[in-house]
């Protein structure tokens, strides 16, 4: 049966203008072959919906509230769906939610610290990488001049020069990914390849006088025969 859904969670913690510019910006690309639904807990949890979705995709929000829906057979029915091929997109909290250890705002009256059972990439995502957030406001956010590592985008016999090295994203509560983490794991481990870097303005939300340079924005990890793709950007803002 070929796999023609592509799945956004729509469950508790979700972003309401993240989820509304996601729905309209994967319909605009991917309507002419895919169906893009939103999808509750609940179905995640009771319906057989891995053998018809090709990508399921979390949004932006609040990673918390994520992980007291899903967190048991929800995550456990994702992680071996994904490891058996499937494709997962976490975007800036679906992104935190897809690390295995998610520190946000580390500190603060906003701090949300701990693993995470998904643990799709297996370092920790630390955000924001910019000061200044809020829940209600658009205060800290921004358009970030990323630096695209072209490399990983290339393709045997494909010309790539037009494609632009630096590209602006909107950009609000994100996190980075700690790929030094992963130094010294065994080769054979799941692959973790870097997208997409944030300018060297990135500051450690540990300690803002600390400046982060090459700070991983998007991330994709090969997760035994399936894909999750992370980042701590907006790029389905139009």
């Amino acid at each position: 049966m070929a796999a023609l859904n592509v799945l956004v969670y729509s469950g508790p913690g979700v972003g309401l203008s993240a989820h509304a510019f996601l729905l309209r910006t994967l319909r605009q690309f991917l309507s002419h072959r895919y169906a893009v639904m939103p999808v509750g807990p609940e179905a995640l949890g009771r319906e057989p919906w891995e053998s018809k979705t090709a990508v399921l995709v979390v949004p932006g929000g609040r990673d918390l509230p994520y992980a007291e829906a899903m967190n048991g057979k929800i995550n456990a029915r994702i992680k071996a769906w994904v490891r058996k091929g499937g494709r997962y997109l976490g975007f800036c909290a679906g992104g935190y939610y897809g690390s295995a250890r998610c520190e946000f705002e580390p500190g603060t009256p906003m701090a949300v610290v701990g693993d995470r059972e998904l643990g799709l990439f297996p370092g920790t995502c630390v955000g924001c990488a910019y000061p200044g957030y809020s829940y209600t406001t658009e205060d800290g956010a921004r358009a970030v001049e990323v630096t695209v590592e072209q490399a990983a985008f290339s393709v045997p016999g494909a010309a790539w020069k037009s494609d632009p090295a630096q590209i602006r994203v909107y950009y609000n509560g994100g996190g980075y990914f700690l790929t030094g983490d992963l130094a010294g794991r065994d080769p054979a481990d799941d692959t973790v390849t870097v997208l997409a870097r944030y300018p060297p303005d990135v500051t450690d939300p540990h300690d803002r006088a600390t400046r982060v340079t090459g700070a991983p924005a998007l991330i994709s990890c090969k997760v035994g025969a399936g894909m999750a793709i992370l980042t701590g950007l907006h790029p389905e803002y139009a």
